[in-house]
């Protein structure tokens, strides 16, 4: 009677760390509820105070925007302050913007605090995934980075259904609270996280102050990151930042041409985040054990044939059980890429690296809110084929940069 209470206590410590690891898991789950709890309420709750369907449309575009702009920025402060302060930068942003959706609750109101809350993500995210790693160079990075990668997708299994719940008997203004207090008590956690020396790989600060210098000094560390693979993870980030692109804007109408509920439309979006938690930890130990750069591009080039699918679909319990297959893929790729951005540079650019990629994905899904609803007007084949092309790209590129990358080894061995 106790092996199978066992085994789920097993599987759970594989899935949620302990010690320092542990605390970061459980504030990036945090985050990962914050966001997800309002994302599908938040169009009403800004329709109810006034905003009108453009005001909808710029206030995701302010996220996405902000987002993309600050994102490199946040990792070179990361790399120069630590991640802890911009840890506890993002969570406080996070706070005050959940407050000020029950103060400020005008149009332009709305815009501003989905601008700021771009702002906050891109501080926490890249920061936590680069202290997990500064804490883990060697063979354990990937259990931890797939864990991490479990953490955000248990967010975003859970976050609609409580964001949900909290509305349906308390009101949003008591939803929005809630979350403020919640990042409030996770930004005075950060201070409990011990503190990484960061790795001091910068070449010495140059005597001259000349404009030559002060570039020679910025390009520098540059030179030994891995470039070609570093491109080949933007693009496969950038593929999969369209795909995301068009689930947010296209999907919901999909699934109601085929008769879908709001029930359905949600649990599609569980039912993709079940795989993370199912094989989260198997991932960690085969990336560990043979690497990332297989499970990365053929866990990508699955989940891009899988998006093709949907559209030859013709019911919502197909497109759900697509929707499992997609988040297999994706349980053993995302923590992969992860790992795989980690080395792309020295330790002491790698806040910088994972805000470049994590900027290639918001651009991605920028660009695909805006194409795929174009394509969706012409008939689904073209949203969804031009997706699954996109993000086939995006992983042939990256294994054209993984061959590269081999061919380097083999000549300077």
């Amino acid at each position: 009677m106790r092996r199978p209470w066992a085994a789920v206590v097993r599987h759970t410590r594989d899935v949620v760390p302990a010690g320092p690891e542990g605390l970061v898991w459980w504030l990036t789950l945090l985050a990962s509820v914050g966001v997800t709890a309002v994302i599908p309420l938040l169009p009403l709750y800004a329709q109810e105070g006034g905003a009108d369907l453009h005001t909808i449309g710029l206030m995701a575009a302010a996220y996405l925007v902000t987002n993309l702009l600050f994102l490199y920025a946040a990792g070179q402060l990361s790399d120069k302050v630590g991640r802890r302060p911009l840890m506890g930068v993002g969570l406080a942003t996070y706070a005050a913007c959940s407050l000020g959706f029950v103060i400020w609750t005008t149009p332009a109101g709305f815009i501003t605090l989905r601008g700021l809350e771009g702002i906050a993500a891109a501080c926490f995210l890249p920061a936590a995934l680069a202290y997990v790693a500064d804490r883990y160079p060697g063979t354990e990075r990937g259990v931890r980075i797939s864990q991490l990668a479990v953490a955000e997708n248990l967010g975003l299994l859970l976050g609609p259904a409580f964001g949900g719940v909290v509305k349906t008997f308390f009101g949003m203004p008591a939803l929005f609270i809630l979350l403020t207090l919640m990042c409030v008590v996770g930004t005075l956690m950060v201070a409990r996280l011990p503190h990484v020396p960061l790795a001091d790989e910068l070449p010495p600060a140059t005597t001259s102050v000349g404009w030559r210098a002060r570039l020679e000094e910025a390009v520098a560390p540059w030179r030994a990151a891995r470039r070609v693979l570093l491109a080949g993870v933007w693009a496969r980030a950038t593929g999969a930042g369209f795909a995301f692109g068009l689930y947010l804007t296209v999907w919901p109408l999909f699934m109601r041409t085929l008769g879908a509920s709001d029930w359905d439309v949600s649990l599609s979006w569980t039912m993709f985040a079940v795989p993370a938690l199912i094989f989260g930890p198997m991932a960690g130990r085969l990336i560990d054990r043979h690497g990332p750069e297989r499970l990365t591009v053929w866990g990508a080039a699955f989940s891009s044939v899988v998006v093709c699918s949907y559209a030859l679909s013709g019911s919502v319990g197909v497109l759900i059980a697509l929707c499992v297959l997609e988040g297999i893929g994706f349980a053993f790729s995302y923590p992969a890429q992860n790992t795989l951005v980690v080395q792309c540079a020295p330790e002491a650019l790698r806040g910088r690296v994972i805000g470049l990629i994590t900027g290639g994905r918001t651009l991605g899904t920028l660009l695909g809110a805006l194409a795929t609803p174009w394509l969706y007007a012409h008939g689904p084949l073209y949203a969804f084929g031009a997706t699954s092309v996109i993000c086939l790209a995006g992983a042939a590129l990256l294994g054209l940069a993984l061959a590269v990358e081999g061919r380097r080894r083999l000549a300077a061995g």
